[in-house]
């Protein structure tokens, strides 16, 4: 889908991941989201995209973690055999401002769709709109957003150039 008027979508920036493993919480499990935060949380491991669905009365969703937690995270995955799904190798892209405007979503959709990327997740806010995608494509993620959008010409890099962990 390209904009109506030709001209390419205003964006301020984009915002691409190191890599991260994708926990999903699956729905209809005895599994809690508040036992697997609880669990996070002991372990001190940041969770940089969190969604949640509910779902009568269960939560179901998805959370991703930095790839090097896995090892700390792994007894937690074990006890929930079943009730948890992991997709290693993702990251995430963010773009920003999203506004609620539905047509950098469906633009941002047709491309992922045009490059058949995957998406593994998608989250919104006002401020920003991030879908995961895999790790080794997120470059391809990128450019495939930027086939309809554009950025300022003093945009911020896509990458962090640094990691800043909580101790």
């Amino acid at each position: 889908m390209k904009p109506r008027s030709g001209d390419k979508l205003k964006i301020d920036g984009i915002k691409l991941s190191g890599e991260l493993v994708q926990i999903n919480l699956l729905p209809g499990t005895d599994f809690s989201a508040a036992r697997l935060f609880r669990e996070m949380a002991d372990r001190q491991i940041n969770m940089p995209l969190v969604t949640l669905d509910a779902a009568a009365d269960r939560l179901a969703g998805a959370c991703c973690i930095a790839a090097e937690d896995l090892a700390r995270v792994q007894p937690v995955l074990e006890a929930a055999s079943g009730a948890l799904q992991v997709i290693d190798r993702v990251g995430s892209l963010t773009v920003f401002p999203h506004r609620a405007r539905f047509d950098l979503f469906e633009c941002m959709l047709s491309g992922f769709a045009r490059r058949g990327l995957p998406v593994h997740a998608i989250a919104s806010s006002l401020a920003a709109l991030t879908f995961t995608t895999d790790y080794g494509r997120l470059d391809e993620a990128a450019a495939a957003v930027l086939e309809n959008a554009a950025l300022p010409d003093n945009h911020a890099p896509f990458r962090p150039e640094f990691k800043v962990r909580q101790i």
